[in-house]
């Protein structure tokens, strides 16, 4: 489970520039609570969240990114 430790650099922070904040694919997938090699195939598969891609080989996750991308997967159980 995420434990905020991926985030917890951000501490205080504004809000508006914590959710700029560039957060490496492992702090990433420890956030989402997946794999880093589940991320990685993601990303070749272009699935998941977006990425910026910095020099070359260098990928990094905005926090705002990824919940945007987990709100946009939030499933209704209401009728």
């Amino acid at each position: 489970m995420f434990s905020f430790a991926a985030v917890g650099r951000l501490k205080g922070r504004e809000m508006a520039s914590a959710s700029k904040a560039l957060m490496t694919p492992d702090e990433t997938a420890e956030y989402l609570g997946i794999s880093a090699e589940t991320l990685a195939q993601w990303r070749s598969q272009r699935r998941g969240p977006a990425y910026i891609k910095l020099e070359g080989r260098l990928v990094r996750y905005r926090l705002s990114a990824l919940e945007s991308y987990l709100e946009q997967r939030i499933v209704s159980t209401l009728n």
